[in-house]
């Protein structure tokens, strides 16, 4: 699979350059003008608390609820890294890593509310049901972390100023670069399957599954591009929700470096607490935004559309999964290969 999606790429910027340097532009001034600037001072200051050594300080029996917060402060791929890092010092065995690694994969509070509410939606409030959606239903990941125990936590070095700011920022630049990375990637992506006329098979529900597919390759500019659907504000905050508790193929590889992660298991985990969120945040919109436009059911125009769309989305959504779980698979096999 990720043989005949470089061939596809490669051939697909020869055929069509404008199309291509077009969406790689667009999304690397997405990056630029929003993404950075929001997220790499936050980033840095939850490197420098992670370097604390703030774990080795409290209970081991504690440990497993401060990892919750921790990943959800320093967002994605920080969970899975964390998760990593106590594989790797003999705290976690491999399958409570593994465990471990998609329960606290979350995104972070500013990503949510800078980039995505105030930049994509054009309205902060919209941070409300996206916030109380995602972190509220990813509060069950606390009953199995309440199971895993820990063997050892190793004490970290003192910490130091000196030593640890230079390593958070040569850290998190990295960080933002692969973000940087895996937008553009997303964005060409879409751009080379819309040039070939993959979504106009879809007929008026194409910017739909656009959206949705490019989404779940890279949650920005799928969250990007819903934003601007002429949906109702609950649907397509609902399916922004649901791209970004699932994260994305982008995501899923990012942490897959930072922890031996099974990742046909990891991508299911991820989209069993996707699903939950979306629903919470599509009932929650209506009460943080009044003000915002829901449809009804009050004519038969009305039902007709509100039909059409959510058969849109559930094609969209069930195409963009049949590629995400085509490629997932693919890697799973590699990494199984001897």
């Amino acid at each position: 699979m990720p043989f005949l999606l470089s061939l596809f790429i490669l051939f697909g910027l020869i055929a069509f350059p404008d199309a291509a340097g077009s969406a790689a532009s667009d999304a690397a001034l997405l990056w630029w003008t929003r993404v950075l600037p929001s997220l790499l001072p936050y980033l840095i200051a939850s490197s420098l608390l992670m370097k604390s050594g703030i774990l080795a300080r409290i209970p081991k029996r504690l440990v497993p609820f401060l990892l919750f917060p921790m990943g959800l402060l320093g967002g994605y791929p920080v969970g899975a890294k964390l998760a990593g890092e106590l594989l790797r010092s003999g705290a976690l065995t491999g399958s409570d890593a593994k465990t471990t690694a998609a329960l606290i994969n979350l995104p972070n509070p500013v990503f949510l509310i800078s980039v995505v509410a105030a930049g994509f939606f054009r309205d902060v409030k919209t941070a409300l049901p996206l916030l109380c959606g995602i972190y509220g239903t990813s509060l069950f990941a606390l009953i199995p972390l309440s199971r895993i125990r820990l063997s050892a936590v190793q004490k970290a070095e003192p910490p130091a100023l000196s030593r640890d700011l230079p390593a958070s920022i040569s850290d998190c630049v990295q960080a933002i670069l692969n973000i940087g990375g895996c937008l553009v990637f997303a964005s060409v992506l879409g751009a080379l399957l819309d040039a070939v006329g993959v979504f106009r098979l879809f007929g008026a529900a194409a910017p739909i599954v656009r959206a949705m597919t490019l989404g779940l390759f890279e949650m920005t500019s799928g969250a990007s591009q819903l934003s601007a659907l002429p949906l109702s504000l609950p649907l397509r905050l609902a399916l922004a929700a649901f791209l970004l508790r699932f994260g994305g193929v982008s995501v899923l590889l990012q942490s897959a470096s930072h922890a031996p992660l099974s990742v046909l298991r990891h991508a299911l985990t991820c989209v069993l607490f996707a699903l939950p969120a979306a629903l919470a945040v599509f009932l929650l919109t209506p009460l943080f935004c009044p003000d915002a436009a829901v449809p009804t059911l009050a004519s038969g125009r009305e039902m007709l559309r509100n039909t059409f769309d959510l058969l849109a989305v559930t094609l969209s959504s069930a195409f963009g999964l049949l590629l995400v779980f085509v490629f997932t698979f693919g890697l799973s096999k590699r990494k199984r290969t001897p």
